[in-house]
């Protein structure tokens, strides 16, 4: 009895230390919402862009914290592979005892009534209570555990590959997004030089109207094309607002007009191409994420290829019980207190061989399913190295063409130049109408927005090239360069 007390008393000091001396760390562990960065307090270049969408856009945000749970899910899967599984246990009941010898299937709903019960029926209740605990370990599954540890880390590699894939892709956008302003920028620029140049030849009809020289019809042309050219001004204005607020949402700053600082990036139209050799389509962020998803359908069939093994089980444990009722012998009255707290010890050790034989019908089913989803994730990977191809040789021809049409443009904004000069000073010699000088600016600040969009293509065409290498550096690089010679 002295041997039953001290198992008791510790059995129920170690119930209440597990019970509550592990603190709760869920709350500690959890990371405070990051609070989005404020607005620069200056125009953002073309690389600061690059970074604010690296370092806020939300997509990005929400898979960084996807890789950091996949990574912890891999400590995760270790515990549950190789700690066992215990369980402690306490019970009072009180129920009737009487006994039937019958074989049944275990259920909660039918409790089993161990010992001897009366030989007659009885309703007077009698309690009963018993504490436990077990201890159930599988180390040896011939490299199951291994094998689901290995699933848990081609899940973090994906979930990394496809990170790395969404950086690259936000960073070109953002990066197209902050030449696209930069378009908007210059068109809003020649649109004003376009209302002065139509302010001033206004000026000059209506002079020659006051005068006597020319019609009045010409004064009201001439107050028509003024009024064009503001209204292509307002456009232009409101189509650099509608960029600058696409822009800010890629760079995580959505609700903002974001303003950019292009420096001479408008003035360099032929930046070094340090990324003209063939890329290395293996290493791309695309390419890494479908050869992510290969790895992860091989680690899941591998877990089917270990599943149709024995598991071997060790089991231990130790119990108290307790009862009101007559103890083993029939003859000995058991204190009335041990229906509550249990005084009768034993204790048990043992090991389990599980073996589903029946399993390998499922096993084989489900091989045949993983088998083709493999097939679609090489097929997948395939088609993304034929889309890197493709895009490579498409990335060069705009390279070369958008080089070729910047060299050119010049050409087209003097000789439109020269052409609007000659037609106003014509119109003021009386030997052409207002609309062709109208027509003569306009084909001027058409020439300029195009020369503008050449300019900028080439940066676009050396983006695309950037994008197909997977590496956005030495674009960044030589667009500060740029940005840097224009300050």
């Amino acid at each position: 009895m002295h041997f039953s007390a001290n198992f008791h008393y510790a059995f129920l000091i170690c119930l209440l230390f597990f019970s509550l001396a592990l603190p709760s760390r869920g709350a500690e562990s959890l990371q405070r919402l990051r609070a989005v960065d404020d607005a620069p307090d200056s125009p953002v270049t073309l690389s600061g862009a690059v970074s604010l969408a690296r370092r806020n856009f939300p997509k990005l945000l929400q898979q960084e914290a996807e890789v950091r749970a996949t990574k912890s899910n891999i400590s995760l899967q270790k515990v549950k592979e190789y700690n066992p599984n215990a369980l402690m246990s306490y019970q009072v009941v009180a129920a009737t005892h009487n006994r039937l010898t019958q074989t049944l299937f275990s259920s909660a709903v039918l409790p089993t009534t161990p010992g001897p019960g009366y030989d007659t029926l009885h309703e007077a209740p009698r309690a009963f209570s018993a504490s436990g605990f077990i201890i159930d370990w599988a180390p040896l599954d011939f490299g199951l555990h291994k094998a689901r540890i290995g699933f848990a880390k081609s899940e973090y590699n994906l979930s990394s590959a496809n990170l790395g894939l969404t950086q690259l892709d936000v960073s070109v956008e953002a990066a197209s997004r902050f030449l696209d302003t930069l378009v908007m920028k210059e068109q809003v620029a020649v649109a004003e030089a376009n209302v002065k140049r139509f302010q001033d030849f206004s000026t000059v009809v209506h002079a020659q109207v006051d005068s006597g020289l020319k019609a009045g019809a010409d004064a009201s042309l001439a107050d028509s094309q003024l009024a064009n050219s503001r209204n292509d001004l307002i456009r232009a204005r409101l189509n650099l607002d509608l960029s600058k607020a696409s822009l800010a949402y890629i760079v995580g700053l959505g609700g903002r007009l974001l303003d950019i600082e292009p420096g001479g990036i408008i003035y360099v139209t032929e930046p070094s191409n340090s990324q003209k050799n063939t890329p290395v389509y293996e290493s791309h962020p695309l390419a890494l994420s479908k050869k992510a998803e290969i790895d992860l359908r091989m680690a899941s069939r591998k877990i089917l290829e270990k599943q149709y093994y024995p598991t071997f089980r060790w089991l231990a444990g130790g119990n108290l019980r307790g009862t009101t009722f007559n103890t083993n012998r029939g003859d000995v009255s058991a204190p009335d207190v041990s229906g509550i707290i249990p005084v009768v010890p034993n204790w048990n050790v043992g090991l389990m061989v599980d073996f589903p034989f029946m399993d390998i019908l499922r096993i084989q089913a489900e091989k045949m399913v993983v088998d083709q989803r493999i097939m679609a994730a090489q097929q997948g990977y395939s088609l993304a190295i034929q889309q890197l191809r493709t895009e490579d040789v498409q990335a060069r021809s705009k390279v070369q063409a958008a080089v070729e049409l910047a060299a050119n443009m010049p050409v087209q904004v003097s000789a439109a130049l020269l052409a609007a000069q000659q037609a106003q000073a014509r119109y003021e010699a009386g030997l052409a109408t207002v609309a062709q000088v109208a027509e003569a600016n306009q084909i001027l600040a058409d020439s300029r927005v195009k020369e503008a969009v050449a300019n900028v293509g080439v940066w676009k065409a050396l983006l695309s090239a950037a994008a197909v290498h997977g590496d956005l550096k030495p674009f960044l690089a030589s667009a500060d360069l740029a940005t840097q010679r224009g300050k």
